[in-house]
């Protein structure tokens, strides 16, 4: 398991940051960004097992149940909840009985949720015993099992994030992806507002509830974000809402069928009732936040036709392959190194690039 301490941590940055840096060497615009080395994350999850002084949480390593007294690397709030709540779910059968995962997520404005997953119906008695739990554990509580969602108290947490031009909260909702440490992630904000500018427009790929398209929304004309996630387009009207912000338009797609629309090869109706028509707008830059494996050739030549690209990375094994395609006709302008996910071997990145020869 995770040996969390300060020299543990600096140790791993290190080698973290040699690996960057020995691709991104002639980079003249690089940054590093460090991680706090205890209670970063704020959001993870547990098994719940039965072990030698009997339930605790577990977590897998190697094909096994590893028994979890303590996880440092998570949040301050959900370290005390982890405590509390499992003193009280052995006390009451109704709610240890096929209970088999409980999930955790907290902000930084000390909101806290936690989803208690079944393998069994939950009833009237279930939600009771909840009820009378949830003003002593500070907390709201989900109960999920098959086709079955109950929310005691709210499904999302809110998060402020620090921003250059104008701090914002972000609703994260359960079961839509979030970043889990939102220290780094105002990192990442800070970075991305940290750049000129642009009196034209940008399509944001896989915008997810918003983290990014609110400071986009500041630093460009109009931003086209696209998603293909219901759950995660409805936390993100939500948040265009809250934020008032009145120069972002979405609309439910996947990158590729974003780019065949822009590219004009197919009409979407689901673009048509948004009242969105790409040809109005003057779009140069494409903002991209792809899954670990990165992005397949032929989306990375539809990618290369917009003059600024603004990549985010979360595999760098993937990201370096890309890069090798998209610099026969872009520059790297900016790279940096977010250490998002501390004593693993992970490395999130930033690239900003700029066209050789603008259309």
């Amino acid at each position: 398991m995770i040996k969390v301490s300060s020299e543990n941590y600096k140790k791993q940055l290190q080698d973290k940051e040699n690996l960057f840096n020995s691709y991104f060497n002639d980079v003249v615009s690089k940054n590093i960004y460090s991680s706090s080395y205890h209670s970063f994350r704020h959001r993870c999850e547990f098994g719940l097992a039965e072990f030698k002084n009997g339930f605790n949480y577990s977590m897998i390593e190697d094909r096994k149940h590893i028994e979890i007294n303590e996880y440092p690397i998570c949040s301050q709030s959900i370290q005390k909840l982890m405590k509390n709540l499992l003193q009280e779910l052995i006390k009451e059968d109704v709610l240890l009985n096929k209970l088999f995962q409980i999930e955790f997520q907290s902000s930084r404005l000390d909101e806290v949720m936690v989803s208690l997953i079944y393998h069994k119906k939950l009833d009237e008695n279930w939600i009771k015993k909840i009820e009378a739990l949830k003003e002593d554990l500070k907390c709201s509580v989900i109960g999920r099992s098959k086709n079955q969602k109950l929310i005691i108290g709210q499904d999302y947490v809110t998060e402020q994030y620090a921003s250059l031009n104008k701090k914002f909260k972000l609703k994260l909702y359960e079961q839509c992806f979030s970043q889990t440490n939102p220290d780094i992630c105002d990192q990442m904000i800070n970075w991305i507002e940290d750049n000129e500018k642009k009196d034209t427009d940008i399509i944001e790929l896989h915008c997810g509830i918003g983290t990014f398209t609110i400071p986009l929304s500041r630093l460009f004309n109009n931003v086209i974000a696209t998603e293909n996630s219901r759950p995660s387009l409805i936390a993100l009207e939500q948040n265009i809402k809250s934020n008032n912000c009145t120069n972002i338009k979405f609309a439910r797609l996947s990158g590729k069928e974003t780019l065949d629309a822009y590219e004009e090869k197919r009409e979407f109706r689901r673009l048509v009732n948004k009242q969105i028509n790409l040809k109005e707008y003057n779009i140069k830059t494409i903002f991209v936040d792809p899954p670990r494996e990165g992005i397949d050739q032929k989306t990375l030549n539809k990618i290369s036709q917009f003059d600024q690209i603004i990549y985010i990375s979360c595999g760098f094994e993937s990201l370096k392959r890309d890069l090798n395609l998209l610099k026969k006709t872009h520059e790297i302008k900016r790279a940096a190194m977010f250490d998002q996910f501390p004593y693993t071997n992970h490395i999130e990145s930033g690239v900003i690039l700029e066209r050789i020869t603008p259309s």
